[in-house]
């Protein structure tokens, strides 16, 4: 039985390319490649080697150090999540003073990570220019109303904002700040990278995931300034021009949220600037099994939904993102995040409902070789123009065998959480604020 199945897909394989109509089924998911995909894809890659080119000869140096103010959003981290986090503040090569407040949302319920992170700043005290304070929140307000209040705390002309499980190299610090030397900058967005990579298969196929899509893609929509999201995991600003913009909106993506409103504000004023320092590297943990991946991509899935449609819709526009930006925020918000997976998922229903399993797994095997040349091609690029470490990231290069399926799978599951927000609101059950704070929202 099994040898009959490999039969058949092998005859399939075969048959497409002989019989013109089975050809042109198989060609009827390659449009969307073709004609959206591809050209994306050349305009990132010409941007990030003109980005490339140009990432030496400017800001490279700098003789100005500016007071910086981290805050640190805690909840219930635990010690060895905020040590790590505290450490690698410390141990940055920034020369300048570094102001760290960490905020601990609903105090009251969180009581063992408050005692382990005033430990810490007990222990870290005294070390030259760089000041710990710890702020407590006796009720809790969700994530944008912890970064808000350190918004109005800030002292310093640049801010970075931290997620209490997020730790950052030692160059971070040195290499996102000298770009406020422009005046025109108002926010940077760094590379995320995952810390727990090697725990499980999935694990890095999530670091490979991150190198292409944020690292990579960030570095080439940054050349024309349109760069996607600032994570509020990991993500630096002007301090006085983030107080124009009123900090962050109560609920869930409020990262996005912000981006959206940071490039509709700049198409009024086209000289401000996003832009993405690939060498500002902060250090995550992704998560480890398929029921925890999924969860978090429910609410990451769902929220680009909530974003785009429900929130932002009006503003997908040329007047109020620009001419240039509106289009990559159409091709990539609306068409890569939104569309693609129903595309996906419509076209795998069509191949079920209408052919036999045979055909189904020929055309996908078709589909996975596109993938595997298009996936290895991008990991060559991120090595040379992108990453500050080539020859670790290299050994990746046989997990990219597996990449073109787990991308498939996580672009059908998108595409159920997609719904599950159209259907559903399901923003509104989101842990990122407490639900009275959620249901005040859109």
């Amino acid at each position: 039985m099994n040898s009959d199945i490999f039969y058949e897909i092998a005859y399939h394989l075969t048959s497409i390319f002989k019989n013109n109509q089975n050809l042109s089924f198989a060609l009827l998911f390659f449009p969307y490649v073709i004609f959206m995909e591809i050209p994306y894809s050349i305009i990132v890659i010409l941007s990030s080697v003109r980005s490339w080119l140009k990432k030496y000869s400017l800001y490279a140096y700098t003789n100005s150090y500016p007071l910086v103010t981290v805050i640190i959003t805690a909840y219930s981290e635990s010690k060895a999540e905020l040590n790590i986090t505290i450490r690698s503040l410390i141990e940055q090569n920034y020369p300048g003073k570094i102001e760290s407040i960490i905020i601990f949302d609903s105090s009251g319920t969180n009581r063992a990570s408050i005692f382990f992170a005033e430990e810490l700043v007990k222990a870290y005290q005294g070390i030259r220019n760089r000041e710990f304070r710890l702020v407590k929140k006796l009720t809790r307000g969700g994530h944008a109303n912890s970064m808000n209040l350190g918004l109005r705390l800030a002292k310093g002309a640049v801010l970075i904002m931290l997620d209490a499980d997020t730790s950052i190299d030692n160059q971070t610090i040195s290499k996102a700040a000298r770009h406020f030397a422009d005046p025109d900058v108002v926010a940077v967005s760094g590379a995320i990278r995952v810390r727990n990579f090697k725990d499980s298969i999935l694990t890095r196929l999530q670091a490979i995931e991150y190198m292409l899509g944020i690292q990579l893609g960030r570095f080439g929509l940054s050349e024309v300034n349109a760069v996607n999201n600032i994570s509020s995991a990991f993500g630096v600003f002007r301090t006085s021009f983030l107080k124009v913009m009123g900090g962050w909106l109560n609920g869930t993506a409020e990262d996005l949220d912000l981006t959206l409103r940071i490039h509709a504000y700049s198409a009024r004023y086209p000289n401000l600037k996003i832009v993405h320092e690939p060498y500002a590297v902060a250090w995550t943990a992704a998560p480890t099994s398929m029921r925890k991946l999924l969860k978090q991509r429910m609410r990451w899935d769902g929220d680009l939904y909530y974003i785009y449609v429900r929130r932002h819709w009006r503003k997908f526009n040329s007047q109020f993102l620009g001419r240039t930006k509106n289009i990559f925020m159409i091709w990539y918000s609306l068409y890569f995040q939104l569309t693609l997976p129903f595309v996906i998922m419509l076209y795998t229903l069509w191949l079920l409902i209408t052919y036999n399993l045979g055909f189904l797994i020929a055309i996908h095997v078709l589909i996975y070789i596109y993938y595997l040349i298009a996936d290895y091609f991008l990991f060559a690029l991120f090595l040379i123009l992108v990453s500050e470490r080539p020859k670790s990231d290299a050994k990746m290069l046989g997990w990219i065998l597996i990449m073109p399926i787990y991308l498939q799978i996580m672009r059908l599951v998108s595409a159920s959480f997609i719904i599950n927000e159209m259907l559903f609101k399901s923003h509104r059950t989101s842990t990122m604020a407490p639900w009275y704070i959620i249901k005040k929202t859109k």
